[in-house]
């Protein structure tokens, strides 16, 4: 065994002071052995701050069912990660049944035969080595994965604050027809949000306009290299027409594409070009 092994705690949970002996003989080389002579004090020993990081439990300790112990250990945090080799006379099936039943690992019979009782530690503290790596590189997956989740949901909402508070309109058009559109845009032709969703683009804008943007639309599909940003103009519920300026991009939707256009209402500006 090697020597970070050696650093770590065996409880030995045994009344027979010969079995102690024989197992302080062959373990305290390689481990700092702890000794627990009653069913309490192996309680104690298990749970306290420094746990074992195995236990070996005599499964004949007087007046006591060590098979209980063995249950009571596994439970909780007593000592829940630290695997419990029974030790015992050579054993039926049934009694090897009983004591996995009760959360142990492995038998380890008498007489103990040093070789075996080394390779039985070894091979359960690699395992418990092994699935504590393995539970610790998921739990930091886990904790990444939250932190990314976190992230991302701070990004989503910056962008929907952003689009919220918007001073221009933000506006999806998808097959003709509005599939989102911002407070702002709602606001500049005095339509509800509810009620603009899934509404015709000819429901704000003439036919004229509506040819004019459905045109310029497809030959940016077709891949015709023409300026994003143009003039325009839509109809506010009232009837009255609003100059604006229109940022166009093509995005993702679904399997398909989508216009995400942005609305600019640009009569101020003009007004006050004209008045200067």
């Amino acid at each position: 065994m090697d020597r970070l092994q050696s650093k770590q705690i065996l409880l030995i949970a045994d009344a027979n002071p010969e079995n102690v002996d024989v197992l302080k003989a062959i373990l305290s080389p390689d481990f700092d052995i702890k000794v627990a002579t009653d069913a309490q004090e192996t309680i104690k020993l298990a749970s306290s701050p420094e746990k074992p990081a195995l236990i070996l439990l005599n499964i004949m300790m007087p007046s006591v069912d060590m098979y209980a112990v063995c249950r009571q250990l596994k439970a909780g945090n007593l000592a829940q990660n630290s695997p419990i080799l029974l030790l015992s006379e050579p054993t039926e099936e049934d009694t090897e049944a009983k004591g996995f039943e009760s959360g142990a690992a492995d038998y380890i019979t008498k007489p103990f035969k040093p070789s075996v009782v080394k390779a039985r530690i070894q091979t359960h503290l690699e395992l418990k080595r092994i699935r504590e790596n393995f539970e610790n590189r998921i739990k930091n997956r886990v904790s990444q994965l939250d932190e990314e989740i976190q992230q991302r949901r701070d990004i989503e909402d910056t962008y929907r604050s952003l689009v919220k508070h918007a001073r221009d309109g933000i506006v999806i058009i998808h097959d003709f027809s509005v599939k989102f559109a911002n407070p702002a845009f709602c606001k500049m032709i005095g339509i509800s949000q509810k009620e603009l969703i899934g509404a015709h683009l000819k429901k704000f804008i003439s036919e004229e306009e509506f040819v004019k943007n459905t045109k310029r639309y497809s030959e940016r599909i077709a891949g015709l290299n023409l300026p994003r940003i143009y003039k325009s103009q839509i109809i506010h519920s009232d009837g009255s027409t609003i100059d604006v300026e229109l940022n166009v991009s093509v995005i993702p939707y679904g399997r398909s594409l989508a216009a995400l256009v942005f609305v600019r209402d640009i009569r101020e500006e003009e007004a006050w070009q004209y008045n200067r």
